[in-house]
């Protein structure tokens, strides 16, 4: 039995960062309408004015999905934690992790890069690493 505890301890980071994530996505959706009027100052100095409804509606969006994705890949990772207590799922595992990794990476628009980073090495780690087979001894003593 091969202990896997350095993908175990990652995969946790992991979750505990997504979840973080989830947390982000939902300071974002509790902005106030001065934090966008101030956000609006800054682009009109800019030259790009937008109206605040529109910038509050994108704001909620990318906030909701911020904590949709966050919490998607939160689950695959815990899921991905439960299968590695046996070898014979450490590949399932490896490619929950994987993929949970690509959804971060596409759902953030790569904002979440540490997790997406964690997750990438766990799931090759989980892939690779084989365990060890005992070196036969020979029948015949020398």
């Amino acid at each position: 039995m091969m202990k896997r505890k350095g993908e175990k301890v990652m995969g946790i980071i992991s979750i505990v960062l997504n979840i973080i994530g989830v947390g982000f996505g939902a300071l974002i959706l509790s902005l106030d309408s001065s934090s966008y009027e101030q956000f609006n100052e800054i682009l009109k100095e800019e030259g790009e004015a937008l109206p605040i409804e529109t910038l509050q509606a994108a704001a909620n969006a990318f906030g909701i999905q911020f904590m949709v994705v966050s919490a998607i890949a939160a689950v695959l990772t815990l899921v991905g934690v439960i299968f590695l207590k046996t070898n014979r799922r450490a590949v399932i595992s490896g490619i929950l992790f994987l993929v949970s990794a690509v959804t971060l990476l596409i759902g953030t628009v790569g904002l979440a890069f540490v997790p997406i980073i964690l997750l990438i090495v766990i799931g090759l780690m989980a892939l690779i690493r084989k365990p060890k087979t005992e070196a036969h001894i020979s029948e015949y003593p020398s």
